[in-house]
């Protein structure tokens, strides 16, 4: 046995520490050093972009301790025994992983996700156990490791059947293999976030109190954040409880966060983004991918298929559900503008890989590119977009429609009636408190809102594009002859016969208290969104905590300081949420 003093002189060092492991215990079983594998044999310098799935089981009894060492060219993701413990990004470094509280008596399994960029691929892991006699199991990264190039349901848990997985290939031992060369140094790996799975209730998808919602995406996402009519809908849609929203979309995007490298690789891009989601913590994530991707049409449906399915299993990690939508269709604003027949047919392919990825996971999917249409085919024959592919105001007004419809939400309905004779009233969507009929001759009362009525769509007049099943609708039976005015807190707001009260009044949206609170219920939220988007992504990026930080790095310690902004922004919008009473009457002109 060489001892331990020699090593520093003829070992490099990633073999140096897992040599000395061996060294304190002369009675531990002998173990092959770990081995570089893959999915694959070939060159392991030139592998495509792609991802591998690895299995390794063990027997313990009585476990006592354990460690994982591992690294992997380009990224892993780690389990044991189905619990996500850990990811890594740099192969020049090896991590270490405490498995002691997580062992259990019996078969125990290893899974990791190993991802490539593009270039050299390679995943190698050592585990050591040992139980309470003090005896040592050995799992080394080999060719009895189990590998596939797909994810199947469960891969992760103890009792899959990987009978049907190959043997993973090897390319050669840690320290003598190239192109890794000569090792690495290990450190101990950073404490793994805890996530937690929220029960849902049964029934259409609703969010819940405490909720944290991501939306996570490409352009479509990103933009919505400039006018905010889908946050608004969601935030108003659950005045009884504080749900907090952050945007984490960036234009262009896909599913292998390309458009977030920035003067890194694809797989630092990645990285990013899985680091920003995580940090979130979210309990929700609304997914939209596939606009980018489809520019690359039926070709490309392969690559977009592989990458959904490692991102979906990455975000599967924080134990959120995930809502995934398809992309939209590009509206056909007419020549000289090109005919999107063929670029729309492309996106209706992209959007049933993304419905067949949902269903197969259980995950609710929202059919965009259906629920939304087009523009100029609407009834109301007015464009969603400005130039074919990026929705206006108008139509991210008419997408928050869509997403609540595809999720199950009906229009918040309100409606009153009052019959001044009988001295009854019926309602919907409100409660009513301090009712007084003067009969056939006046009627006060006051109403609170259940949920803020939408707000009325951008650019219409007198709420003409409200939305059908949300106008607020007044019926009063019983009047003598003549007009009525109706006033709401002392402000008056239509006149009518008693004839027209009997068929029903439609409140003017413009001129509703409710419709002011959610439009400044909107404008917070817009501030609050502001805020964080200067938080996560601020302008001098680069000068803050890229390669010029040396010119202004000092000034990254103001980037906290939004943290305060945006918890009173969250404040408002808290208060803002809730519908408040107003006071109805409706008396003789």
């Amino acid at each position: 046995m060489i001892s331990p003093t020699r090593l520093h002189d003829v070992i490099p060092l990633g073999i140096r520490v897992f040599l000395i492991a061996l060294a304190i215990n002369a009675s531990a079983l002998a173990a092959a050093e770990p081995q570089w594998i893959w999915a694959a044999e070939g060159d392991p310098k030139t592998k495509p972009a792609e991802n591998a799935y690895f299995r390794a089981t063990f027997q313990v009894e009585n476990p006592q301790s354990g460690q994982i060492e591992i690294t992997a060219d380009n990224a892993y993701s780690l389990w044991i025994n189905g619990e996500r413990i850990g990811a890594g990004i740099n192969w020049q470094q090896i991590d270490r992983y405490d498995l002691k509280s997580r062992l259990i008596k019996g078969k125990n399994v290893i899974a990791v996700l190993g991802q490539n960029s593009d270039g050299p691929a390679g995943l190698v892991a050592r585990i050591t156990v040992k139980d309470t006699a003090n005896r040592t199991v050995s799992a080394s990264s080999g060719a009895e490791w189990k590998t596939a190039n797909t994810s199947q349901p469960q891969w992760r848990s103890v009792g899959f059947n990987d009978d049907a997985w190959k043997p993973a290939h090897v390319f050669g031992e840690i320290g003598k293999t190239g192109p890794w060369g000569a090792g690495a140094a290990v450190v101990e790996a950073p404490a793994n976030q805890a996530f937690a799975k929220k029960p849902r209730p049964s029934g259409p998808f609703q969010l819940l109190d405490g909720d944290r919602v991501i939306f996570l995406g490409d352009t479509l996402i990103e933009r919505a954040q400039a006018n905010d009519y889908l946050e608004t809908a969601l935030t108003s849609r659950y005045p009884d409880r504080n749900i907090v929203f952050r945007n984490l979309g960036w234009s262009a995007d896909t599913v292998f966060g390309e458009s977030r490298a920035g003067f890194g690789s694809v797989v630092d891009g990645y990285q990013q983004l899985k680091q920003r989601v995580f940090e979130q913590r979210p309990s929700v994530i609304i997914l939209g991918y596939g606009a980018a991707a489809s520019s690359a049409g039926p070709a490309g449906l392969s690559e977009f298929a592989k990458g959904l399915e490692s991102l979906l299993n990455t975000l599967e990690e924080t134990k959120a559900t995930i809502v995934v939508l398809s992309p939209i269709r590009q509206e056909d604003l007419g020549r000289p503008l090109p005919d999107p027949a063929t670029f729309n047919e492309n996106r209706k392919l992209y959007s049933e890989v993304l419905k067949s990825a949902a269903e197969s996971r259980g995950l609710p999917f929202i059919n965009l590119y259906e629920l939304l249409g087009e523009g100029k085919k609407s009834p109301a024959k007015r464009s969603y977009t400005d130039n074919g592919i990026h929705l206006t105001s108008y139509g991210y007004w008419n997408l928050a429609i869509a997403l609540e419809a595809g999720l199950g939400w009906k229009p918040a309905h309100w409606e009153i009636e009052f019959d001044t004779v009988e001295n009854q009233h019926v309602k919907s969507g409100t409660t009513l408190e301090k009712i007084e009929i003067e009969k056939s001759k006046s009627v006060r009362f006051t109403a609170t809102d259940l949920v803020l009525p939408y707000p009325p769509a951008p650019g219409s007049s007198r709420g003409s594009a409200a939305i059908t099943g949300t106008l607020r609708k007044l019926k009063i039976n019983g009047f003598a002859p003549g007009n009525y005015v109706l006033s709401i807190d002392g402000n008056p707001l239509l006149k009518a016969s008693a004839a027209e009260w009997t068929i029903g009044q439609v409140i003017p949206p413009e001129r509703a208290p409710e419709v002011a609170q959610v439009e400044k219920l909107r404008q917070a939220i817009l501030a609050k969104n502001q805020l964080f988007f200067y938080r996560w992504r601020p302008q001098n990026e680069t000068y803050l905590f890229g390669f010029r930080k040396h010119e202004q790095g000092n000034n990254a310690k103001e980037i906290p300081m939004f943290d305060p902004l945006i918890a009173k922004s969250e404040g408002e919008i808290a208060k803002l949420h809730k519908p408040v009473a107003h006071v109805y009457q409706i008396v003789p002109e």
